[in-house]
């Protein structure tokens, strides 16, 4: 009788299965889910032969393949318009002609970088010679760069006439569409001698996510285009290295929005990675390191904003491997991972400030390491923890923060446009006064209680949504799993506790003291050490009970079921809107 690895096996069922369900009921490639399959049929062949099955580190990266899966799937169009008309006072005036009188039920336009354009469409009155009347009036204050806009008209004409009145404009294509009986948005032929604007005539007009920009990718993933060009920089709200880990991706799939995202789905998956085996320094055992790796995959708001062309992934990522570093630091004692911790959390602060309150939690960590007389080395005992950590945190993380703007440096030959660019940063956040629809408050974000919806489109009786916000099964678990971390800080205070619970408060509790306008994807940098401190404790229930275990693999699974639930309102994938308000409404608070 062969004894079958139990526990591995059904890791194996929790890796494999959900990417072949995933494949059979969201995508084309019904036959293709069976692949994975073959794999969980392989280890039983090798069971039966008397050999090992697969180990966590091949698991690890069929979860990696996994989320790549999830994640590239319908990420974005690789097709739309590259080439663009510039148009502005100087260059104010196009002309299209139809070559005959013809019906026009839309106008559709592709836009690139808006700078508070404004521009009519005239179009000839054939019955009065040399006659125009307004087709319509752009006017938008909001900047829609990069993404088609369509317009309803009826009209018969043939000849339209553009002019700008006002600012400037990229312009990719234009196009003038009818419907007849049988067929919706047929493509009008035109003739005009602005060429950009009629020469790519295989570009879909799309309004959706998939052929175009939505939330803050008009500022971020507009801005790492304008660094590949040498333009103004229109997002100066944040430090730049986010916009310019962006710009691979542009430069290798064009402005378009599988290049502007595919470098955060990149990061995401590295992400993974390092989750895998900072837990595996942490618990010590490769079912606690492959619980959080799974977990983190299946986090909602971490797939979310890994398919989005912002700049928080990287500010994440760059934050958690300083602190992988940081702890190895504390188990090596060598000056080397502190060093590495250092500059990884300067390359988080010159991606986004928010991360800048990790600082908090280092130095709490030190304090705690003094106060429990943890033992150190001679070299760093006592106040020289303090100095190596401030030239560490302070004076090395500057020079790497200062180093990220070194091209704005080359550009403008002076420090001082360096330090504007900060103040502008500091006065942004500080004196920002808006109101939002999915505004949250700080204390609600474990408790998820307000969803933020990035994009949300209802056409032809189909719901698409891209929505953030955390698995039920994670937030809610984390928050009991953080009220026993304080429970187990307080009656025994083990290093592995401290250094996740006091990094997860310094990433979380600072937000109760900023009054600006803020949102549930805010959580995103404290989220990765909720997800340990699930494991923490289940890693203690485990040790008190082998029982435990299958606890474990059902709390897993829930997990999992709820991501391939809610897949569709995390991703754009187009569902009936009666899936949505039956399945996935649970709250009131929950509108995606």
């Amino acid at each position: 009788m062969i004894k079958l690895d139990k526990q591995l096996f059904f890791i194996q069922l929790l890796t494999i299965i959900p990417l072949s369900l995933f494949l059979l009921i969201y995508t084309q490639y019904y036959i293709i889910s069976v692949i994975p399959i073959l794999f969980i049929v392989y280890n039983i062949y090798r069971a039966l032969q008397k050999l090992s099955l697969s180990q966590y580190p091949s698991l690890l990266m069929i979860l990696i393949i996994s989320f790549l899966v999830y994640a590239f799937y319908e990420l974005g169009s690789k097709e739309t318009p590259q080439t663009f008309e510039q148009f502005d006072t100087h260059n104010s005036h196009a002309s299209f002609n139809l070559g005959k009188v013809t019906q026009i039920d839309k106008v559709c336009f592709y836009t690139g970088i808006d700078n508070n354009s404004k521009f009519t469409l005239n179009y000839l009155d054939d019955t009065k010679p040399s006659h125009f009347k307004p087709l319509f009036h752009y006017n938008k204050n909001f900047p829609f760069s990069f993404k088609w806009q369509c317009k309803d008209v009826d009209i018969h004409t043939s000849k339209i006439n553009l002019e700008i009145i006002d600012g400037s404009l990229m312009m990719g294509e234009i196009r003038f569409l009818y419907n007849d009986l049988i067929h919706d948005d047929l493509v009008i032929d035109i003739q005009t001698d602005n060429t950009h604007l009629n020469d790519e005539l295989n570009a879909i007009v799309d309004t959706s996510y998939f052929e175009g920009m939505f939330f803050d990718e008009i500022y971020h993933a507009r801005t790492a285009y304008e660094m590949i060009h040498g333009l103004p920089l229109y997002d100066a709200a944040h430090p730049n290295l986010g916009k310019l880990l962006i710009t691979p991706g542009i430069k290798a799939f064009g402005m378009t929005p599988f290049g502007w995202r595919v470098m955060n789905v990149l990061f995401g998956a590295l992400f993974i990675i390092v989750f895998y085996y900072f837990a595996l320094q942490l618990f010590k055992n490769e079912l606690s390191a492959f619980s959080s790796a799974l977990l983190i995959t299946y986090s909602f708001m971490h797939f979310t904003q890994a398919r989005i062309g912002l700049i928080d992934t990287f500010g994440v990522f760059f934050v958690f491997v300083s602190c992988y570093f940081l702890y190895r630091f504390i188990i090596k004692q060598q000056l080397t991972p502190l060093i590495i911790s250092g500059v990884f959390f300067g390359l988080a602060a010159a991606t986004k400030w928010s991360a800048v309150f990790a600082s908090m939690g280092f130095l709490l960590i030190s304090l705690y390491m003094l106060a429990t007389k943890y033992p150190l080395t001679p070299r760093f005992s006592g106040y020289k923890l303090l100095i190596y950590g401030g030239l560490s945190y302070a004076v090395l993380a500057f020079s790497v923060y200062l180093l990220s703007f070194y091209n704005l440096y080359l550009e403008t030959g002076s420090l001082k446009a360096i330090y504007w660019h900060q103040l502008h940063i500091y006065n942004y956040h500080s004196m920002l006064q808006a109101i939002h629809a999915y505004s949250s408050d700080w204390w609600s974000w474990p408790l998820n209680m307000k969803p933020m919806a990035y994009y949300r489109e209802v056409k032809d009786g189909l719901f698409s949504s891209i929505t953030v916000f955390g698995n039920p099964a994670i937030f809610w678990m984390g928050i009991v799993a953080i009220f026993y971390l304080i429970y187990i800080v307080i009656r025994k205070a083990t290093l592995e506790a401290v250094f996740i619970l006091l990094l997860f408060l310094a990433l979380y509790l600072p937000y109760m003291f900023i009054g600006r306008l803020m949102f549930i994807y805010h959580f995103y940098y404290a989220l990765p050490f909720m997800i340990l401190a699930i494991v923490y404790f289940w890693n203690d229930l485990i040790h008190y009970s082998a029982k435990f275990y299958w606890a474990l693999y059902a709390y897993l699974i829930v997990v999992i079921a709820l991501f391939l639930l809610f897949y569709p309102v995390l991703s754009g994938y187009k569902v009936p809107i009666s899936y949505v308000t039956d399945y996935l409404v649970w709250f009131k608070g929950w509108r995606f």
